[in-house]
């Protein structure tokens, strides 16, 4: 005869798994599209998601100018493809472009016989990151520049 403890049925609780967040993505400049929408697919895979759920999920981790255009554009968005395509080329050519200008930076240094006015007018129109209204605004006329 089984005995009491033998008799009782075993209770297994299912575990629920936890689910993943990524960080927020703001498209401030010094932001990486291409790693944030890595790991994003890396909480997306963890999570079991498809591409329709991560395109459905996506709007709750942008903010700001990120939020803002996909706001704007949530019409054109159709596929989680489109949604990749349209965040890294709009803000990944600015990373691009505000790389470069710092790599010409490092790179640059004052000529010899340059005068040192010219020089620091040089640096300062390197692209900063800025909108082009505001390097507009600071640049020099095409005779003074050097770079």
């Amino acid at each position: 005869m089984p005995t009491e403890q033998e008799a009782k049925p075993a209770v297994v609780t299912p575990s629920l798994q936890q689910w993943r967040s990524p960080s927020t993505f703001r498209g401030a400049p010094g932001e990486d599209p291409l790693k944030w929408l890595k790991e994003y697919d890396r909480v997306a895979n963890f999570n079991k998601w498809d591409d329709m759920m991560c395109l459905a999920n996506v709007y709750f981790f942008l903010d700001g100018t990120a939020r803002q255009w996909y706001v704007n554009n949530e019409d054109a968005l159709d596929s989680w493809e489109a949604f990749k395509n349209g965040l890294s080329g709009l803000f990944g050519d600015r990373q691009k472009y505000i790389r470069r200008a710092e790599e010409q930076l490092k790179c640059r240094a004052q000529r010899s016989g340059e005068y040192t006015v010219l020089h620091t007018k040089c640096i300062r129109t390197l692209p900063r990151g800025k909108s082009s209204d505001e390097r507009r605004r600071k640049s020099v006329t095409p005779n003074e520049r050097c770079c």
